[in-house]
């Protein structure tokens, strides 16, 4: 009987590196990666009416309502299942409503808790430039494109995305503080939830990582 593969929650605040781990983690493992984030960006760039609905939500730095949340991941998290046999999710759920309206038929078997102070956040956050064209996502800091500001790829000019700005920001820290945080307690009852540091540099976040699941 072929091994079940797992299915990963990543929780932590902006800027954490959740992202960038999921991504790698979900490939070495050869699953499904979801970044909630982009499905919400992906919908308000289709200038529909939900988009639009969307937007004033996450460009204000703000969690979208639960029920919409819950509609578009459910869904995209059974599809991802059913394709690679395991998913890793960034950003679902961020509410403990949220947590309660995860797919019945799909059991979480890790949540990744990747903690770093708000600072931190805000200055990872503050440097973080994307592609328009291709969605690359690099940083003044950390990862800065060859030239100035320009996509390594396609050679677009890198943006910031509106909710980048150091007021946006924050006040995603102050809902992540108000919703997300209690989530730790619900999956910590649960037996799954696993604190990472997420300060170190990203290979070292790797290896804690990628340890986890050798």
């Amino acid at each position: 009987m072929q091994e079940k593969k797992p299915v990963i929650i990543l929780i932590g605040p902006q800027g954490s590196g959740k992202g960038t781990q999921g991504k790698m983690l979900a490939k070495n493992l050869g699953v499904s990666y979801l970044e909630t984030g982009q499905l919400l960006r992906d919908e308000i760039a289709t200038g529909s009416k939900e988009g639009e609905y969307i937007a004033s939500f996450v460009n204000n730095g703000n969690l979208v309502p639960a029920e919409t949340a819950i509609a578009l991941m459910a869904k995209k998290i059974k599809e991802s299942v059913d394709a690679t046999g395991g998913v890793v999710i960034d950003g679902f759920p961020r509410s403990l409503e949220q947590a309660k309206g995860f797919p019945k038929d799909v059991v979480s078997t890790h949540v990744l808790f990747f903690d770093i102070l708000n600072k931190e956040s805000i200055k990872r956050l503050s440097a973080r430039r994307v592609c328009p064209k291709d969605k690359n996502v690099y940083n003044l800091i950390s990862k800065p494109a060859k030239r100035d500001e320009v996509c390594d790829e396609c050679g677009a000019k890198l943006i910031q995305r509106e909710d980048d700005t150091p007021s946006a920001i924050q006040q995603r820290l102050d809902v992540y503080s108000k919703e997300t945080k209690p989530l730790l307690d619900y999956y910590k009852k649960q037996g799954i939830l696993i604190h990472i540091d997420g300060t170190p540099s990203i290979e070292e976040v790797k290896k804690a990582v990628w340890k986890i699941f050798a």
